[in-house]
């Protein structure tokens, strides 16, 4: 399974909580590491897509338009999506935290 080798702590969880755990860690709040690492990777993804539309027609527009998203996509993923994976796995550790018997009941 993906989340095995993305968020090893669920390996800690109950089966039956996992869902649940993995849920209320996608709503941790961002610490200031991860939202300069997101902010970066953001004008990353700018300063890579920028071009000029100076003379160029409306298919031209649309064309350069779509090829920056298509850009951009991989761009955010490599350099902000770490990030996004350390505030979930900073949030399944406070779940395990605040929930020890998730843990406790899984290793029996």
């Amino acid at each position: 399974m993906t989340t095995d080798w993305l968020y090893p702590e669920l390996k800690r969880i109950d089966p039956s909580d996992r869902s649940s755990a993995l849920r209320e860690a996608k709503d941790a709040s961002f610490d200031a590491i991860e939202l300069v690492g997101i902010g970066i990777a953001l004008v990353l993804a700018i300063v890579v897509t920028r071009y000029s539309a100076t003379g160029m027609g409306a298919l031209d527009r649309i064309a350069t338009a779509l090829w920056n998203f298509v850009v951009a996509i991989p761009i955010l993923l490599v350099f902000a999506g770490p990030f996004y994976v350390r505030r979930v796995r900073r949030g399944l550790r406070e779940y395990l935290e605040k929930h020890p018997q998730a843990e406790r009941d899984h290793n029996r």
